[in-house]
């Protein structure tokens, strides 16, 4: 599998407000408007500087951690789904509407997740596969 990049990290924080205010006034992050309907609607909200994206998470019961997220093309998903199978790695899918993504943990438990932006294709890919 050919990952293009890291696509996002999960920061889970115990204020959003103050956790985004503080990202921009110490590392010049910021709101990324296209994708704020996320937030509305319940998930997290998404900060960038240049390449950079940080998904900021109200914390409820995770403790301090993040999640990696890896963004790859959506035929990336044809060669992990039979890997993650044979090893009996469990994963689950979610479609955000914009983007396809893979959800699995680490042997230390670890969250990863395999984001492509190809949403045409990788939401056909995931249908196919399940």
């Amino acid at each position: 599998m050919n990952i293009t990049k890291i696509d996002h990290i999960h920061v889970y924080v115990d204020d959003i407000e103050k956790a985004e205010h503080w990202y921009q006034e110490i590392l010049g992050f910021t709101r990324d408007n296209s994708l704020h309907f996320w937030f509305e609607q319940g998930g997290p909200l998404v900060i960038r500087n240049n390449g950079a994206s940080l998904s900021l998470f109200l914390r409820k019961s995770q403790h301090p951690g993040h999640a990696m997220a890896f963004a790859v093309e959506a035929s990336a998903f044809v060669e992990l789904i039979p890997i993650l199978k044979s090893k009996k790695i469990a994963y689950t899918v979610s479609d955000h509407d914009i983007s396809m993504s893979l959800y699995f943990s680490d042997l230390s438990g670890n969250k990863i997740e395999i984001t492509s932006w190809e949403y045409t294709q990788a939401k056909q890919i995931l249908e196919n596969s399940a």
